[in-house]
């Protein structure tokens, strides 16, 4: 009888010591930092000053670049095993970069329309050297034909660094 109530005292001691563990924070910094990029996205989605939008465009942009440089630890492995093992996924459940490369197309049209047209090249410009890969071949098609609009000679310069 002893043995049972020293197990049970046992399993009793380890769900309660499991219970008071203090609860771990790094998902509430991560979910922050995607909340603030949600919001800012929603904003420029919304927004209809230029100038607001190109303000999005510059923080969605920066965030884009600061996922994708930031490799974190790379594991050193034989080129044979190199191959076989792919890229981590992103820890944020949505693409930072299509969302800053939808931001800055809408900020683009925006400045078009403001003839506001040194500041929507720039934004263009970002989507077409920033954004090569298929995965945004829809951004950079509607960058290229409204920088054709504006200036078709800076599609040409660009169309042939992309190649």
């Amino acid at each position: 009888m002893s043995t049972k109530h020293l197990l049970l005292a046992s399993l009793a001691l380890l769900v309660v010591g499991c219970q008071s563990a203090q609860p771990v924070r790094q998902s509430a910094a991560d979910n922050g930092s995607f909340m603030s990029l949600w919001s800012v996205y929603s904003h420029c989605q919304s927004a209809k000053n230029w100038e607001e939008l190109q303000h999005d465009a510059v923080i969605l942009n920066t965030s884009a670049k600061r996922t994708v440089s930031s490799e974190g630890f790379v594991l050193p492995l034989p080129g044979k095993l190199e191959r076989l093992v792919t890229t981590p996924s992103a820890r944020l459940a949505v693409d930072v970069k299509a969302m800053s490369a939808a931001c800055s197309l809408r900020a683009g049209q925006a400045a078009v329309e403001a003839r506001r047209f040194n500041v929507a090249k720039d934004l263009l410009k970002g989507i077409l050297e920033y954004h090569p890969q298929s995965d945004y071949a829809f951004y950079s098609m509607q960058a290229k034909a409204l920088l054709s609009e504006i200036e078709p000679q800076s599609l040409q310069v660009s169309a042939l660094g992309l190649r």
